[in-house]
């Protein structure tokens, strides 16, 4: 009975330090570490169309951008490669779309 005790004890420090562990080795992100991340994120974005770097979007280089997203987009739909969206294709993505939270609709983030 005192080793079935003294298992069952070693088993749960043995728990709870692993569980410490882990929560240290990732702690949690704070609201400010988020905007932080997705300013970077954004900024990244803009520097891949800024052709001038004069750190704006103009005309041509937004529509670049729009197009290089619709591309990218197609590419995910065109299942077989073939250049071309059948019906069946362009309805498995907007179902796949509607599952991630875009309800169906043929748009990215901005």
């Amino acid at each position: 009975m005192l080793k079935k005790y003294k298992l069952a004890l070693a088993t749960t420090l043995a728990f709870v330090a692993g569980t410490a562990g882990l929560a240290a080795a990732h702690p949690r992100i704070g609201p400010e570490d988020k905007q932080a991340m997705h300013e970077d994120k954004k900024a990244e974005r803009l520097a891949r169309f800024d052709a001038n770097r004069d750190g704006k979007l103009d005309k041509t280089e937004k529509e670049a951008a729009h197009a290089a997203h619709a591309a990218a987009k197609f590419a995910l739909l065109d299942k077989n490669r073939d250049g071309k969206l059948t019906l069946d294709e362009f309805t498995a993505g907007m179902k796949h779309g509607a599952r991630h939270g875009r309800r169906g609709r043929f748009q990215g983030r901005h």
